[in-house]
């Protein structure tokens, strides 16, 4: 993907016109800054990306582009370097044992994050768990599997409810109880607004946040994921209660240690 292709994309994207582009923070839309259109470009080199086709999801810290290359269709996951939230970021950052540098530049902690999210994307993938495959990562770039149909990705639970959400809640408790034992790994933001909906089945998005138990913070974002996803089933009809979930996923370890 070369980078007039990129710059056409950018143009068509945000009804502006193509902008000659100086310096390293020269900012041509809400995503497509220089730095960001070079890091595309040596992805496309590599082979990870040969063409981006539509945006799938729009943020304020990121925007996930549908994207093809040799093998069909992939997702590509952009963070602003501009309107992301740093002290948010830095938040799930430290304490993090595998991150014990963190530089408190814009640019590095996101490109720490994006690492972050590869990272926590392929341990929740190592336990089985349905989490889009990462496939590569560079600067502020993720690329990943593409969740969905055709060219139609799949929606998320606040778009689109589950027709069972009894047993859409009890894989959910155990995607939680899953990632927690088997790769101590707690989501940290588990909602309705990133679980998709794929024929039925949940899968598990926006890894990036997701924080190691021994982070400071682990047992409180554990609480937190809980009380989401119980708050939101309950509007479902579905009978919840915190304490016994987190109970049962205590149970969980209990459980798998005794067949052991």
């Amino acid at each position: 993907m070369d980078k007039d292709k990129v710059e056409s994309l950018v143009k068509k994207l945000s009804g502006k016109p193509k902008k000659q582009i100086k310096g390293k923070r020269k900012i041509v839309s809400l995503v497509f800054d220089a730095s960001t259109l070079d890091t595309l470009q040596r992805l496309g080199r590599k082979k990870w990306i040969h063409q981006l086709k539509h945006p799938i999801s729009t943020g304020k810290e990121g925007n996930v582009f549908l994207a093809t290359n040799e093998s069909g269709n992939i997702a590509v996951k952009i963070y602003k370097i501009e309107t992301s939230k740093f002290k948010k970021m830095h938040e799930y950052i430290e304490g993090d044992p595998r991150f014990k540098k963190t530089k408190k530049t814009k640019h590095d902690i996101v490109n720490m994050w994006v690492q972050k999210e590869f990272q926590n994307l392929s341990l929740a993938k190592k336990c089985g768990e349905r989490v889009p495959t990462p496939f590569a990562y560079l600067n502020n770039v993720l690329v990943m599997e593409f969740i969905g149909t055709g060219d139609d990705a799949a929606p998320t639970l606040k778009k689109c409810p589950p027709q069972n959400p009894e047993q859409f809640f009890d894989k959910t408790v155990n995607f939680i109880a899953n990632i927690l034992h088997k790769v101590k790994l707690v989501h940290s933001d588990l909602s309705e607004f990133n679980i998709l909906n794929r024929e039925e089945k949940p899968v598990f998005i926006d890894m990036g946040q997701a924080v190691l138990i021994t982070h400071p913070k682990a047992i409180d974002f554990l609480k937190r994921d809980v009380k989401n996803i119980c708050t939101y089933f309950e509007t479902l009809g579905v009978k919840t209660d915190q304490e016994k979930t987190l109970q049962k996923i205590r149970e969980y370890k209990e459980n798998k240690q005794k067949n052991v």
